[in-house]
């Protein structure tokens, strides 16, 4: 459309031009600004496939030029001859045109070699114009890709701390107690094949992470038996919500790590969904002393929390951590996930 838009100009230009000289006709300047502009559009056609196939970054500047310079000989010679020959025989008794023809020759030149580096230039710039967005999408899709991995490596990471940790538990419990290390096991297994299920999901339903959170939570009250409680206040309204997946376990095995290992009598663990205006919100709380660092650990569940919200919705403010004397609260906002086109 550029194209032809380019030579729509150039020829009523040249159609008024021609127009203006007194001893000329109408059919003179139509027929003119058609032949001329006709022409060099055709041969305009293939330069697009020279410029095309043409690449600048492996190409000297001196033999760039002497490429077009070539190429801009040929275009002329192969524009002005043809032309002059048809317009001199379809003219060929009008001897006022047929002079204006002979005197406009070193004008018509000029204003070829002009033409040509419009068209030139133009090519130019669509063809990077069309580089830049490929290359914009190709980065698009290599930052999506680089972010899945990213989500994929940091749910990874959950599944083998609990693992080990359930797997000592219940290799303790074969010699102890042998039924719970058999309940143990069906809750493992079946915690372990809604987590694979899991693993190529993004986001995942409120429903299913409760679901997922309780698994996890029947295999803790196996560990610790009575010393460990989970109290849910859950809105129905937000089970159909997306959250991501497998985003409640980490945090209600940070509760346990923080609430339960040191504690001697039975504690509690508080779970709350709601919402918020357009948020959902949840928090977790649990019992917490502050001079215990035995099972302190690294905080890694929490950072890896934190990354992934950030990942994917782009915030790094959706998650509140309050530690005192007697408490532990962790608190996500959730705001809807816009999934992009």
């Amino acid at each position: 459309m550029i194209y032809i838009g380019l030579w729509i100009i150039v020829g009523v230009a040249n159609f008024f031009v021609i127009k203006g000289t007194p001893e000329l006709t109408f059919q003179n300047a139509w027929v003119d600004s058609l032949v001329f502009s006709l022409i060099y559009f055709v041969i305009g056609i293939g330069l697009w496939y020279m410029v095309r196939y043409s690449d600048l970054n492996k190409r000297s500047i001196g033999e760039l030029a002497f490429s077009h310079l070539t190429a801009a000989t040929f275009v002329l010679l192969g524009w002005l001859g043809p032309s002059y020959l048809l317009l001199k025989w379809i003219f060929s008794n009008d001897i006022a045109y047929i002079q204006f023809l002979d005197d406009s020759l070193t004008i018509r030149l000029v204003a070829g070699i002009l033409i040509y580096l419009a068209i030139v230039v133009i090519y130019y710039l669509i063809i990077n114009f069309r580089e830049l967005r490929e290359q914009q999408t190709r980065e698009s899709e290599l930052k999506g890709l680089l972010k899945e991995s990213e989500l994929n490596l940091l749910r990874s990471q959950i599944r083998p701390h609990f693992l080990f940790n359930s797997l000592n538990s219940i290799s303790s419990l074969t010699i102890t107690n042998p039924e719970k290390a058999q309940e143990m096991v069906i809750n493992l297994s079946a915690f372990m094949r809604y987590s694979l299920d899991s693993a190529n999901q993004t986001l995942s339903s409120m429903e299913r992470e409760l679901y997922h959170a309780d698994l996890y939570m029947d295999i803790e009250k196996v560990r610790f038996g009575d010393r460990l409680d989970l109290e849910k206040n859950v809105d129905p309204a937000t089970e159909t919500r997306e959250v991501p997946a497998m985003i409640l376990q980490p945090l209600l095995e940070n509760a346990v790590k923080y609430g339960v290992y040191e504690a001697t009598e039975a504690i509690t663990i508080s779970l709350e969904v709601g919402l918020e205006k357009e948020m959902l919100k949840i928090r977790v709380v649990n019992p917490y002393e502050e001079a215990s660092d035995q099972h302190k650990g690294t905080g890694t569940g929490l950072k890896n929390i934190e990354q992934r919200l950030l990942h994917l919705y782009g915030r790094n403010d959706l998650m509140k951590v309050v530690k005192s004397k007697e408490f532990f609260l962790v608190e996500l906002k959730i705001p809807p996930y816009v999934r992009k086109n």
